[in-house]
């Protein structure tokens, strides 16, 4: 199965070197082919995970290597469903070094010996860490996104246009990649909570324990309630919410990372 996730980090690779060459050259044959690319990594890696899987009797995501694997799987998937509804042809060059990272990281940190600790055989483990994998996704495609609006809007601002602006969406284009991500990502951290909470009753006799890494979580999600409130209300839109959301998504990658206390296991 090893060939599987080195085909798949090499597809990521090629594919992110086309969309760098396509961005800059501004050639769609590159985006295409760097599209191709991904789609074909994709592929490979779901086969990966799907096989790891069936052989380990688990989804896999109860350790540092196959969590880093399964997170670059989610990152791709909202990668490609981004590119096949707004057709943002700069996206891959924001976010396939994430994608290739990750899966390099996975596999030089691979452990064919891992056991599953006792606690964590339940099903509410695939639930709740599945859940929270599609939010840090949901929430990394939001902050590009939100990336994207502000280089954009300095752009037309100053009205003195360059290199990124020819090659950028329109304003409306990120903003609303923005909100649907960032509304994907707040359920999917709710739900990670929520799960999460249920599972810890079952397993250690309490629902919540102020454990540094349900802290982090819960500073992440109140975090995202605040963006999500004040956007439904009209107020924070645009550069405002672009800002939280690259604040949002460092709250996020700080919660992926705090693994001591209950969750020293990965």
């Amino acid at each position: 199965m090893s060939w599987l996730l080195t085909a798949t980090i090499v597809l990521y690779i090629l594919g992110l070197l086309h969309s760098i060459f396509g961005f800059y050259r501004k050639r769609q044959v590159f985006v295409r082919l760097a599209l191709g690319m991904v789609f074909a990594g994709f592929a490979c890696h779901t086969a990966f995970l799907t096989l790891l899987g069936g052989a380990r009797g688990h989804l896999p995501i109860t350790n540092l290597s196959e969590s880093l694997c399964f997170f670059a799987w989610c990152v791709s998937l909202a990668f490609m469903v981004a590119n096949v509804r707004y057709r943002i042809h700069a996206l891959g060059a924001f976010a396939l070094p994430l994608v290739s990272a990750l899966t390099i990281l996975s596999q030089l940190a691979w452990d064919e010996q891992h056991t599953i600790p006792q606690f964590l055989r339940s099903g509410w483990v695939y639930f709740h860490a599945g859940a929270a994998f599609v939010a840090y996704a949901a929430f990394f495609l939001t902050s590009v996104a939100g990336v994207l609006y502000l280089v954009q809007e300095k752009e037309l601002k100053g009205k003195n246009f360059h290199f990124l602006y020819f090659r950028l969406p329109p304003l409306q284009v990120c903003d609303e990649l923005m909100r649907r991500f960032l509304f994907t990502g707040f359920v999917a951290m709710s739900l990670t909570i929520i799960s999460g909470a249920i599972w810890a009753q079952q397993a250690w006799g309490r629902f919540w324990g102020w454990d540094p890494k349900e802290t982090a979580a819960l500073v992440t999600w109140a975090i995202y309630f605040i963006l999500v409130n004040y956007r439904l209300s009209a107020r924070w839109r645009g550069r405002w919410a672009a800002w939280i959301s690259v604040v949002g998504l460092t709250s996020a990658l700080a919660t992926f990372g705090v693994n001591w206390g209950l969750h020293r296991y990965l």
